[in-house]
């Protein structure tokens, strides 16, 4: 009897083992894949997507902490998006994205590759599964946004990825000045700037992340939706002839911000400083007055024709047609546009050929003359200049556009400072 109670003793034992060991294989099949993975002391699982941003990329990009959201597309070798343009922002120490909090890597030993775009609006660009998206950036400076990107390719599945975001669009700075040496010398110009226009600047191109270390951008002629940037100077910027080296910089107190520019190279506006070439293509305005103070021994019009400050318009006009009957149209003055040059150079032939040089100063120089005197911002307009650069607005660049004011030509393309050759008959 003793032996029958110790072998159904047994017999309840193994039951009883055997019920424990089904138990504990059906709670690990509801469980799942994600809580059979290895759980951390931070209960993170080890299958757990984590994404961090670097504090700033290789070529001393953006910091962490000027991204406060960005979109991210995940792949696998050549599977569709596993994460597709989820929208990933941070809370708690670490970006997630609304519904997907928990996301896990998936299954397989393929390479993984990430394209992630940011431009901090809560919304930002999105990308199709071949890392191309198409953008187009508002002419408005106040409406421009710095637009970043990032790449991470050939990354193993179950690691951290770490994004090293970059700026996508050119930021265009400016120096201003005029040439000293470019017009043999001058130094009688005092020049005021209110505006600079960028003129017919492509908005609209198409980004690749396959060409991402080199330059992912490219620009469709027909499709550029070219545009004007307008910049209004937050103070006018005032100088005279210097050295180039001596350029102004418009930094934060003339400007309020940086400007965005599509990457592509403009095509300049095509012109040889003479007239006929009437503006297209990319050209820079400016938006000035120009005043010009001549010394007591450079000979003037003012001298020549005893015109004085207090002369009228009246007397200009007169002293226009005593200079044309005396020289009995040798110079060529059908066109009365040469009054409105700032100034206009006189070839005369004299006894000594061409010895004589005499400047001519016209009513606008008159007028300029008095308005700046009087503090007043009277005959401000608008010149230009061709937009010329060897290397164009470049991928993450900062470039930095030279307005040189000793090339400003008139809207017909003629050289701001050509002289006015009169026809010689003998």
């Amino acid at each position: 009897m003793r032996k029958s109670i110790v072998l159904g003793c047994m017999a309840l034992c193994m039951v009883v083992f055997a019920v424990s060991g089904c138990c504990k294989d059906k709670d690990e099949d509801e469980l799942g894949t994600e809580n059979s993975s290895h759980v951390d002391e931070n209960n993170v699982s080890d299958n757990t997507f984590v994404v961090n941003v670097a504090d700033s990329d290789a070529d001393g990009g953006v910091g962490a902490s000027a991204v406060n959201s960005f979109r991210l597309v995940g792949l696998q070798g050549s599977e569709s998006p596993w994460i597709d343009n989820f929208l990933f922002t941070k809370a708690a120490d670490k970006w997630a994205v609304v519904g997907h909090e928990e996301l896990i890597w998936p299954d397989g030993t393929g390479k993984h590759t990430f394209y992630a775009t940011c431009d901090n609006t809560g919304d930002s660009i999105a990308v199709s599964a071949d890392g191309r998206f198409v953008y187009t950036v508002p002419a408005d400076i106040s409406s421009q946004k710095d637009l970043l990107v990032s790449m991470v390719k050939d990354h193993d599945g179950g690691t951290p990825v770490t994004l090293g975001f970059r700026h996508a669009l050119s930021s265009a700075k400016f120096k201003i000045g005029y040439d000293k040496t470019a017009r043999g010398g001058e130094n009688d110009l005092r020049i005021h700037v209110t505006r600079i226009t960028l003129y017919h600047i492509a908005t609209k191109g198409s980004f690749d992340f396959a060409g991402f270390d080199t330059n992912p951008w490219s620009v469709d002629a027909q499709d550029a939706d070219y545009a004007d940037i307008v910049i209004d100077l937050k103070k006018p910027v005032d100088f005279t002839p210097s050295a180039v080296a001596d350029f102004i910089v418009l930094g934060d107190d003339y400007i309020d911000s940086d400007i965005y520019v599509m990457p592509h190279k403009p095509t300049p506006w095509d012109t040889d400083g003479t007239a006929g070439h009437p503006l297209n293509n990319s050209y820079i305005g400016v938006t000035c007055q120009i005043v010009e103070y001549r010394t007591n021994d450079t000979p003037t019009y003012y001298d020549l024709c005893g015109l004085d400050e207090d002369s009228d318009e009246d007397d200009y006009e007169e002293a226009k047609e005593m200079y044309i009957d005396f020289y009995e149209g040798l110079a060529s003055t059908d066109n009365d546009d040469w009054l409105n040059d700032k100034v206009v150079s006189m070839i005369v032939p004299t006894n000594q050929e061409w010895g004589m040089n005499v400047v001519l100063e016209s009513i606008l120089n008159h007028r300029n003359s008095q308005a700046a005197a009087n503090g007043t911002s009277d005959n401000v307009e608008e010149v230009y200049i061709p937009l010329t650069m060897t290397d164009g607005f470049g991928f993450g660049s900062s470039d930095t556009i030279d307005v040189r004011m000793d090339r400003m030509k008139y809207s017909n393309g003629r050289d701001f400072f050509a002289p006015f050759v009169p026809i010689v008959t003998n």
